[in-house]
Order: C-alpha cells, then structure tokens, then sequence
C-alpha cells in the first residue's frame, strides 16, 4: 500500500508519540475492507428491474481494528467499521462515520468485554447459520429477507464474551436505546440479549434471547406508551465437510397491534420464520448455496411469505470472489418481503405481490 507523503508524515508522528508514551507495548492497528457490486434482475408485479447493486452478499464496508499488548493475559482492542455504496461512493449512513460498528474493548482470562456500536448475540447467530462460502447472512439467505436490522446492531450498548469452557460460549449485550435523547420516551430502544452457544467437532447450537423497547407508532413524545417486545431464536448446524447444513428458527412476541417494521420506533409484528439450507462444497471449482425459509405473522393482520434461492459462489483468488444465483420470495396477504441484499434494500415489492430474480456480481477483499 502506498501513502502520499502528508500521510506517511502523519503515521510516522503517530507511532512516534504511540513510542514515547507505552515504550514495552505491543501495539498493531490493521486497515480493511470488502468492496461488492453486482447487476441484478427481477421481475415482479407485472414489471421488469435491472440496477446495478452494491452489497448483495458482502457489506461493501472498510474499517480498522487494533490492539495492544497489556501484558498478564489482557489486551485493549478496539474496531471502527463504515459501510459505503460501492456503485455511488456514498457512506451508508449519512449520520455516522463508523456506522456498522464502533468499540473499544479490553480481552482477558475473563473473556472479552466492549462498549459502543455493537452487534447483539441474536445478530451472532444470524451469521452463523444463515450460511454462505463467501459471506453469511447475504443475498439468497431466508434470514437475510426476514431480519429486523434493530435488533441486530444496537449503539450505547456493553457486549460482553465469556471464554469456551467445556464447549460452551456465553454472550450477553445491554444498551441504552434513546440514551437520554429529547422528545422520546426514556427507555425506547433498551435492549437486553444474551446466548448461549455450543461447539463439539463440527457441530455447533445456539439459543438467544433478546428484549427490546418499542413504541407501537412512529409519531413519538416523551409520554408515548412503551412495551417491550421479546424474541426467541435457536439454531444448530452440521460440516460434514463436503456438505454443510444449517437451521435456525425465530420467533418475536408481545408486540400485539403492531402491524409493519417501524425502526425509529423500534417495533416489528408479532412472527415467527424459519430457514434451513446446505451448502455444496468441491462443486465445478466452487460451491453451491441452496436455501429455503417461511415467515409467518402472528398479529396485526394476515400475511405469510416463502423464500427460497441458489447461488454458486465461487473464489477466483485468495481475495476476491465470483458469484452467480437465482432466487425468489412469495408474499401472501400483507406481507411484502423481497430478496434482501446483505446491506442495502432490496429491490421494492408489493403486499402479497411476488418477485423472482437473477445475479451476477463480484466481490473483493482488501
């Protein structure tokens, strides 16, 4: 990597004052990132879309993460990540800089403990079983079409990681949602989470639970009624080295009334869905993700949606990746899902109205 000449006078101060103050410290701060761009094609209500997509299976994004040494068994790490628009340049958030994830933590004997923009354990488990080869949670994942991205990444938040004993990893996160802002409710957004998650050879289980605070509408004042609205979530996955199999299956309860996602208030209906898929390694040179899920609303109204895709991915180098699928969603009732890029909307679908669409697109990383 080459660095204009302000720059390389920069980072040499920098490491010159970082020298002076912590002399016997083992410190490294490291720069990446993933750029993905793809053209996309569907049809859906009766019309034909063709864009050029960015994020479909990878959040374009870069960030740095760093450490220091402390000695005795502790280290101080800290990450800043921001997500960007491949095609257009424009960061995605127009708000924040680190807006994926921004923490400072310290890791120990005790596990690891972090605080500022942090995923939740229900978001860690996400990732883990709606699978891919080149990237989790993405296009053509079931999941990835259902989530409700509040709960899955969450600011003012403590996250905590004990170390595996015994194959098993304890997660806990809590978060200040509104975290003293004006002219909402005091403890809209506050969220609570913990999982447990099991590992034995090439098995692996996780049950989450998470609990947020939520306003039923999105006009909102500091007297708007507050409920808590509760999800449940287990999962469980199997290598068997050429194939790979995974599941998950969540459910959101006690948000009676609510009848669409609201994000500023923090509130998604009553459901439950679920996804099961494989993942075909050693096929033509790459591999193959099949993936098949169904949402069902509980309250506020009648909808159902089925998901299902394909997709071959397949890695042209060590860094960068080719990938190629078909996939589709059936949405009946008020239910209006579409096949979600893994950061990004997708592209916009009528209630009870069906889409079918095609990829191609590469990604790459740095």
């Amino acid at each position: 990597m080459k660095f204009a000449p302000f720059a390389t006078t920069a980072l040499v101060t920098a490491a010159a004052t970082l020298g002076a103050s912590g002399v016997h410290a083992q410190s490294s701060v490291t720069l990446y990132g993933i750029i993905d761009t793809a053209i996309q094609v569907a049809n859906t209500g009766g019309r034909t879309v063709v864009r050029e997509a960015s994020s479909s299976v990878a959040p374009s994004r870069w960030g740095f993460f760093g450490k220091e040494d402390l000695g005795a068994g502790y280290t101080v790490v800290f990450k800043l990540e921001n997500g960007f628009n491949a095609n257009s340049g424009a960061m995605a958030s127009s708000t924040a800089l680190f807006n994926r994830e921004a923490w400072i933590g310290v890791r120990g004997p005790f596990g690891q403990i972090q605080a500022g923009n942090n995923y939740t354990p229900l978001f860690l488990s996400y990732v883990t079983y709606s699978i891919g080869e080149l990237n989790a949670l993405a296009w053509g994942n079931a999941t990835n079409n259902y989530v409700f991205v509040p709960v899955a990444r969450t600011a003012n938040s403590l996250r905590y990681a004990s170390p595996e004993i015994a194959g098993f990893t304890l997660r806990a996160l809590y978060a200040r949602g509104a975290n003293g802002s004006s002219g909402v409710p005091a403890s809209l957004g506050d969220t609570l989470s913990a999982g447990l998650n099991f590992k034995a050879g090439a098995f692996s289980a996780d049950v989450d639970y998470l609990q947020q605070r939520f306003a039923p509408t999105a006009t909102l004042t500091t007297t708007t009624p507050v409920a808590t609205g509760r999800y449940y979530l287990i999962g469980a996955s199997y290598d068997f080295g050429g194939l790979k199999t995974a599941a998950l299956y969540q459910m959101h309860r006690n948000a009676t009334g609510v009848n669409n996602s609201i994000s500023s208030a923090y509130a998604t209906p009553n459901h439950d869905f679920y996804e099961v898929n494989a993942l075909i390694r050693h096929v033509a040179g790459g591999s193959l993700l099949a993936s098949f899920g169904q949402y069902w609303l509980r309250s506020g109204g009648d909808g159902h949606a089925l998901s299902w895709a394909v997709r071959y991915d397949y890695l042209l180098s060590k860094r960068t990746g080719f990938y190629a699928g078909v996939a589709g969603v059936r949405n009946h009732g008020s239910t209006a899902f579409t096949v979600t890029d893994a950061a990004g909307p997708g592209i916009a679908v009528g209630a009870g109205k069906n889409i079918t669409t095609e990829i191609i697109g590469l990604v790459h990383n740095f």
